[in-house]
Formats: C-alpha cells, sequence, structure tokens
C-alpha cells in the first residue's frame, strides 16, 4: 500500500470511529441543556454516612440558568428560598425575615448542606466558549454507548481545570461527568442517571453529585416534574419574590 492510500485509510478509519469531532460533540451537549426558561419541582437526598436529609423544592430557570429561584418546601426548611440574577446569589430565611447575600468564601460551601456548593449553582457555562475538547476512548455507562471527551479550561478563571464528560452517542446528554482542581486533583463527580425525553430535552430524573473531599458522602437530586420554555414572569427572579 503506498503511502498516500495508507494516510486515506487511516482518516477513513478514524472518520468511522470518530464521525464527529469533540467540539461538535459538546456543541451537542450545549445545545440540548439550552433553555429559555424552566419549572421543576425535585427532592434533594443528602447522605452523610447513615444518616439522610430529605429537602423537597420547587425551582425556576431562564436565559440558560442566567436566572434561577428556587423554594423549599419540606416542613424544616419551608419558605427557604434562593435568587440567582446572573453571578451574584441571595438567600432568605423566614425566621429571621432576613435577605444575605452570599459571596466570597461562603460560595465554596454546600447548598443546605449538600454536595453541591453554591459555586456549583453559580456555573451557567456554556463548554464550548469555557473549554477545549478532545476525545478520548469511547465508553459504555450503564448499558449506554457514550463518547468520552476531556475538557480542558480556557482560562485559570473556569471553576473546573479539567472535565471529563461521557456523552451518550445517540442522545447527547451526559452520563457521567468528572470534576478536576487546578493542581489535578479530583474534586467532584456526577451521575446523571434515568435520563429521559422532556419536551425535546433529554433531561436526567436522578443526579448523584459526590464531593471527593468528603468522606461517606453523597447527594441526590430525584427529578419529580418539568416544564420546559413555558411562560414565566419576569417578576420570579425579584428580591421581592423572596420575601413573599
Amino acid at each position: 500500500m503506498s503511502k498516500i492510500r495508507a494516510i486515506f485509510f487511516t482518516l477513513a478509519v478514524t472518520s468511522l470511529l470518530h464521525p464527529e469531532s469533540a467540539m461538535d460533540i459538546i456543541r451537542r451537549v450545549d445545545s440540548n441543556e439550552d433553555f429559555v426558561t424552566q419549572k421543576y419541582t425535585a427532592t434533594m437526598v443528602i447522605t452523610r454516612g447513615s444518616r439522610e436529609l430529605k429537602k423537597t423544592m420547587t425551582g425556576y430557570g431562564a436565559s440558560r440558568g442566567e436566572k434561577a429561584f428556587i423554594e423549599f418546601t419540606n416542613p424544616a426548611d419551608k419558605g427557604v428560598k434562593y435568587l440567582k440574577l446572573n453571578n451574584e446569589l441571595w438567600i432568605y430565611f423566614p425566621d429571621a425575615d432576613d435577605i444575605m447575600k452570599i459571596s466570597g468564601h461562603m460560595l465554596r460551601q454546600g447548598m443546605m448542606g449538600s454536595d453541591l456548593s453554591y459555586e456549583d449553582m453559580m456555573r451557567a457555562e456554556k463548554l464550548e466558549e469555557d473549554y477545549s475538547a478532545k476525545l478520548l476512548e469511547d465508553k459504555t455507562i450503564r448499558g449506554r454507548s457514550c463518547y468520552q471527551v476531556e475538557l480542558a479550561a480556557k482560562t485559570p478563571e473556569a471553576l473546573f481545570a479539567r472535565q471529563i464528560i461521557f456523552v451518550d452517542k445517540e442522545w447527547y446528554t451526559a452520563h457521567s461527568v468528572e470534576l478536576y482542581a487546578h493542581g489535578g486533583r479530583l474534586l467532584k463527580t456526577m451521575e446523571l442517571q434515568d435520563i429521559k425525553l422532556f419536551q425535546g430535552k433529554y433531561v436526567p430524573t436522578k443526579t448523584v453529585i459526590e464531593d471527593k473531599r468528603r468522606k461517606n458522602s453523597k447527594t441526590t437530586l430525584i427529578l419529580h416534574s418539568i416544564e420546559i420554555n413555558g411562560e414565566l414572569a419576569d417578576s420570579v427572579f425579584t428580591h421581592k419574590n423572596l420575601r413573599k
């Protein structure tokens, strides 16, 4: 086989193995996660060793997560509310009738004691814009064939320096995510399970988050209902709504 034919043969085999580039895949992941508005109900289960706490909530989002409003509905936390506007976050405590802005080192704390930090809640990134991407070896996750994509942050300001995402080859949604610090340490893992189709979007109805800096700790988010791109009043995302 001539050298030129060998090159074309190699390119053809590579194309069959990976018909799309890493960035093409990430663009489709971003597209699946894009929304104008969303409204959902969910349960957060916080597990610490043998102890388990359950918290229920109603949440709203707009502009792909740039705006968010969450109200807790379980008896112990009833009336606790969160408001996110772009890069700012507030919490309302009904017992004290007080609104507090969360900033600085407080952003690294777990939301309601969970493995989901306030920094995580603030994320509304588009992977295509914030990371470079390359394909690694394909994997099978819970019986689904997945692309394995490695993401490297383009700027040091990114919350995670590196991510490994396992993307479903048919649905273009993540089944598993590994999040790494700038020093290379694995910080968190996310397992996205029971993925279902809602109004044209593939959405995990169960997400298990583990903060690897904690022992015997995990947080499970269980989605009960979701409405995507429905009508949602601008008044939802206001400080006034925190006190209602």
